[in-house]
């Protein structure tokens, strides 16, 4: 009888015989397929160049955009606040608005033009001369002033052409104008025109008529030869009278003298005024002040109606008066006699 024995599947293996050699099974089974078989158990091999090119890219995260943006618009926000706040003047914010103290405004103030090879008063070679226009050393008129016209005057001796209204810098380097140094004394007590042939200034003279005693005053200028003067009246905003005054001398001496003459007259508008502190305005030391107020006082504050402050700087001596039959605030007063000081300086 014959022995039959199962059909085999293709695909089936043949069974091992238990008497087979390792090396015979080993040859059976080539190395190559247990190296393909441990790459799909690790995961190392590599992909196919087509599947890398049609990996799917990354998407946007719509969370990061929208803290984005939102950041944007929070910088462009705090940026406008910001503007807003301090492009406008502070009191013109509500809330931080402050009283006005009596403080006048004034354009930016800067010294006048020098005439050529001349010296700034501060040099060391000016030997205490003023060599710049007398009437552009006068203070200007502050915002909302009118200007007042003395009777005699004309048309109330405005400044030259070019003049800069304003203190606190250096004289130009490039004069508007170039009147020559005074070398008589013109513009005297005598009438004559002044030495430096500025047409519109006031006399010597005209400061003594506004004086109770014109005479005294008369003689007191020409013992001291005055050589010059410039005046401004205006009235400010708050109805304060302000009339300055500036005469020049040949020295600081001859200056000095009359200064300390001229600190205790009596204005015909202001008879009777009586010293006051000295240090209630601070002033330059190169100046010497005297200050002085009416005993009558007058508004909310009980202000004198009368201030008056008389500098001596240099060759050249200044009045500075502020009337008003309110009172005239303090502030205003140091700040215009503080201001036409530093002009001076």
């Amino acid at each position: 009888m014959t022995d039959q024995h199962p059909a085999q599947h293709p695909d089936q293996h043949p069974a091992q015989h238990p008497d087979q050699h390792p090396a015979q099974q080993a040859a059976e089974h080539p190395v190559r397929d247990i190296e393909e078989i441990e790459e799909s158990e690790s995961g190392t091999g590599e992909a196919p160049a087509a599947d890398l090119l049609a990996a799917e890219p990354r998407r946007a995260r719509p969370g990061l955009l929208r803290w984005g943006a939102a950041a944007l618009v929070l910088l462009l926000t705090g940026a406008g606040a910001a503007f807003a706040v301090t492009a406008p003047e502070r009191t013109d914010l509500p809330g931080l608005r402050t009283p006005n103290d009596g403080r006048y405004a004034f354009a930016p103030l800067s010294l006048p033009p020098l005439p050529p090879g001349r010296p700034a008063f501060t040099s060391a070679g000016s030997a205490g001369h003023h060599y710049a226009d007398l009437r552009q050393l006068l203070l200007p008129m502050p915002k909302g002033a009118t200007p007042v016209v003395l009777p005699g005057r004309g048309a109330g001796n405005p400044a030259p052409t070019g003049a800069s209204p304003s203190a606190g810098a250096t004289a130009s380097p490039k004069p508007t104008a170039t009147p020559s140094a005074p070398t008589t004394p013109a513009g005297s007590p005598t009438g004559a025109r002044p030495a430096d042939g500025l047409v519109g200034k006031v006399g010597c003279t005209d400061y003594a008529a506004r004086d109770l005693h014109p005479a005294q005053v008369t003689a007191l200028l020409t013992e001291a030869a005055c050589r010059s003067a410039a005046e401004r009246v205006w009235t400010g905003p708050d109805g304060t009278r302000a009339e300055l005054w500036l005469l020049r001398f040949g020295s600081g001496d001859e200056a000095g003298a009359f200064y300390l003459k001229a600190a205790s007259d009596d204005p015909i508008e202001l008879p009777g005024l009586k010293d006051v502190d000295n240090g209630f305005v601070q002033l330059n030391a190169m100046t010497a002040s005297a200050l002085r107020a009416t005993a009558k006082t007058a508004g909310p504050g009980q202000d004198p109606v009368g201030r008056v402050a008389y500098l001596r700087v240099g060759d050249v001596y200044a009045l500075v008066a502020l009337t008003n039959p309110k009172g005239v605030p303090a502030q205003a007063f140091r700040q215009v006699t503080m201001d036409q000081d530093d002009l001076l300086q």
